[in-house]
């Protein structure tokens, strides 16, 4: 009998992986071994050069091969990647300017968005209609225990 538990596994992908290197595609493609990329990159610390440069020195592959990696593939990729985190920034962004604590510009907004009192200005008690409120100010919920307790009086709280 064949296990179908396999139906159930819920994979999330939080979005686009990031970019690989350079040799990480030409490994995919099959034009280079995992040995010739570490070579290459031996290579390309001792000399200075640049990875593909390093790569059409030893002849493994020809400039234009480099080069159309780069331009076709590797490039638009980085590219794709770097749109979606400039669109994840910004939605972060704005769903951090969009909580009703986060105060914008010396002035705290109301959930509806208008602007309520100054930050800097305290609330008077009888300003019940604004509801934004900082956590200091809010009242202590606990009866906090009497200050005078004597040590042989201990009191277990659970």
């Amino acid at each position: 009998m064949r296990d179908k538990s396999d139906r159930y596994k819920v994979s999330t992908q939080r979005g686009p992986r990031r970019p690989k290197r350079l040799g990480g595609y030409l490994i995919e493609a099959g034009l280079l071994t995992t040995d010739q990329v570490d070579v290459a990159l031996n290579d390309q610390q001792a000399t200075g050069m640049r990875f593909g440069e390093v790569l059409v020195a030893r002849g493994w592959l020809k400039e234009q091969t480099v080069e159309w990696i780069v331009s076709r593939v590797a490039k638009p990729e980085r590219q794709a990647y770097a749109r979606w985190e400039k669109q994840q920034a910004t939605l972060a962004q704005e769903r951090t300017l969009r909580q009703p604590h986060v105060i914008r510009q010396g002035l705290s907004q109301t959930p509806a968005g208008r602007p309520a009192v100054d930050s800097a200005k305290k609330v008077s008690a009888s300003d019940t209609s604004s509801t934004d409120f900082k956590r200091r100010d809010a009242p202590i919920s606990k009866p906090l225990p009497p200050i005078n307790s004597s040590d042989s009086d201990v009191s277990w709280v659970g």
